[in-house]
Order: C-alpha cells, then structure tokens, then sequence
C-alpha cells in the first residue's frame, strides 16, 4: 500500500523526483489539488520543460526548500481526504483552531459558573443598571477590572456567555485577558490588543417640523465584536448567515495574527536598535581612541619644546653661575636667583631627574 502522509521534506523530495502527472495519478488525486497542496504547504515545483531538460541532461535548476514558521509534519495525500483550499495563513489558522479538539468553541445557552472576570463583570453591570444613571460605565472602569460589554440587558446574558467561552480559549491557548487604563485587551506574545463587546446600533436620519436635518440612534438585536485600536479595527456582527459565536475561531486567530505581527516587528526593530548601539558604541570608542591618540602626540611635542627649552636654560644659568663664580659677584640675591630659575628649569624638563648638586 502506498503512502499516504508525508512531511514536507518528502512531499518536496518526491515531486522533484517525478513529474506531477505521475504523482497525481498514483493517488488518485487532481492535479491541481496536488499544486495547491503544495503551495499551502509553501514547496516549490518544477517548472515547465524541467522534465525535458533533465531527459536530455541539461542543466537545471531547482530550489532548496526554505523553512518555514509553522512545519506540518503530516501531509495527507489521501484523496479521500477533502484538501480544503484558504484564502490567506490567517482564515487557514482559523481552521486549525477550530480543529483543535483542545479547544472548546461552542458557547452554550446557559452557563451556571461563570470564569471569575465574568462573573465579577456581571456584578458590576449589574450594580450600574440599579444606579440608575448615578454611576457610568467609565467610572466602574477606572475603579475596577471590567470587561467592556455594552449591551442592553437582554442581549447581556449572551454577551457574557460569549466572553465566558473567550476568556476560557485565550487561556487554554496560555494567553490572558489585561486591564490597563479603564481598557480591557488580550495580551499574546507579551502584546496587547484592544477589545470591546457591544450592542449594534444603527444611525437613522430624518428632518425636524423646520426641515433640518437630524440623527439618533436606534439599537438593534444584534451583538458586535471589535479589536483593535480605531485606525486598525476589525469588527464581527452578527448577521443572516452567522453570528459573533460562530466566528469565535476567526476572532482568535486575528487576534493571534495582530499580535504576532507586532511581536515580530519590535523583536526586528529591538534587534536594529541593538546594532545602531553597538554602532554608535563602537564609533565612540574609535573616537575616543582617536582623541587619545591625537592627545598623545599633542603632548609629545609639548614634552619636546620643554625639553628644548630646558636645556637652552639649563646651558644659560650654568653660564651665569660660573660667570658671576669667575667675577666673584655671587651673593643672596644672585644665589636666591639661580635656585628659582634650577627649580623652574627642573619642572619644565619632562625628563629632568637632575641633581643639581652635582653639577
């Protein structure tokens, strides 16, 4: 029996070893069905005439098989097994979650233990509800954690179920639920994403008795989930086709998705910042060398002009001394004055050990 489940190493080996056709054929599988398997799985394929040119041995190219962030180690070529076909890696990812048998996406219609953040958010909601409007949403946030969940009260029970069943995937995914600045965000990665749960509401338009033209708005029925921050939002509402628990997979994944992007995009950014230090560490210690170095000569050439002067003195007060010794004129003031000027030559000459008493 042929061999159904390959790793993408032996699906690569296997589609340069024979053409396409072949393969196809021997498993009993379209063809192009098998290109799209290979492409989701990001494995290059011979291109046309390669077969032709290996025939009549001349030279070919083919790729190396580069790594990719998530392997599949078990590829199944079995064609009775529905090779489902994805717009992008994020609606693919959204699949894989939804398969996870790991992982519990059905919220129920009733839920007696609510997760301790739902069920501290169900209380504070409540609270706000019996204040009457003495208390709002925005002062119970900056008091307390609370999910940001604005529905009417009879949307709330779903919108908090929904939350319950949410919170329980990002931990069971060993992520976590974050409050930080009356705001409420899933933290994957060590990043933080925004979230809000709320009721739908749709803008009407109409005209006063004078004929201006005015807004209000109209809640509906229907749950909206958002994340992100308003530049880069993306909302699920609930609709004919679906509603917002049937996208609980696509939430998580986009979620995952945003999250790892920003990861890997400050983990790039922290690894340049690292090198333009190094960089700049590495500039200043040649620039501090450099100034040391020019120091050092600065003061050799100092050092010489001493020592040159010194020694012009040092040849000019033995003179006078044996001059005023010869003449006889030597007295205090003339011994006070060729003391000061031996101590004066002795600290100018950098190489002055000099014994004077010698001399």
């Amino acid at each position: 029996m042929d061999k159904k489940i390959y790793t993408r190493q032996e699906l690569y080996d296997l589609v340069w070893n024979q053409p396409l056709t072949k393969i196809a054929v021997k498993f009993n599988i379209e063809l192009h069905t098998l290109k799209d398997i290979c492409a989701e799985n990001k494995i290059p394929l011979p291109t046309r005439g390669y077969w032709s040119k290996v025939r009549f041995h001349k030279k070919v190219i083919k790729p190396t098989l580069q790594k990719i962030e998530s392997e599949n180690p078990k590829i199944n070529l079995d064609p009775t097994q529905q090779h489902k076909k994805f717009r992008t890696d994020y609606h693919k990812r959204a699949f894989e979650l939804e398969q996870n048998k790991n992982l519990k996406f059905k919220v129920p219609k009733r839920i007696t233990n609510y997760h301790p953040i739902v069920r501290n958010t169900k209380k504070l909601l409540d609270k706000i509800d019996d204040s009457k409007g003495k208390i709002q949403f925005w002062e119970a946030s900056r008091e307390s954690d609370i999910l940001p969940i604005h529905t009417d009260k009879i949307l709330r029970p779903r919108a908090l179920r929904f939350m319950d069943i949410f919170i329980q995937i990002l931990e069971a995914m060993g992520h976590k639920i974050t409050f930080e600045y009356s705001r409420c965000h899933v933290e994957m990665f060590g990043q933080k994403t925004e979230i809000n749960l709320r009721q739908k509401q749709f803008r009407i338009r109409d005209k006063d008795e004078r004929g201006w033209s005015r807004e209000s708005w109209e809640k509906s029925d229907k749950l909206q989930f958002q994340t992100g921050p308003s530049f880069n939002k993306k909302i699920w509402i609930d609709n004919t086709k679906r509603n917002i628990e049937e996208c609980l997979p696509e939430i998580i994944a986009w979620i995952e998705k945003d999250c790892k992007y920003w990861h890997d995009l400050r983990a790039e950014q922290a690894i340049a910042e690292n090198k333009r230090l190094l960089k700049e560490q590495k500039l200043e210690a040649l620039k501090k060398a450099e100034e040391l170095e020019q120091a050092k000569v600065n003061q050799l050439f100092i050092d010489a002009e001493n020592w040159n002067k010194a020694q012009v003195a040092e040849h000019y007060i033995s003179a006078m001394e044996k001059q005023a010794a010869l003449k006889n004129e030597i007295n205090s003031n003339t011994e006070d004055y060729i003391s000061w000027a031996k101590e004066v030559i002795k600290n100018l000459n950098p190489l002055s050990d000099s014994n004077w008493s010698e001399q």
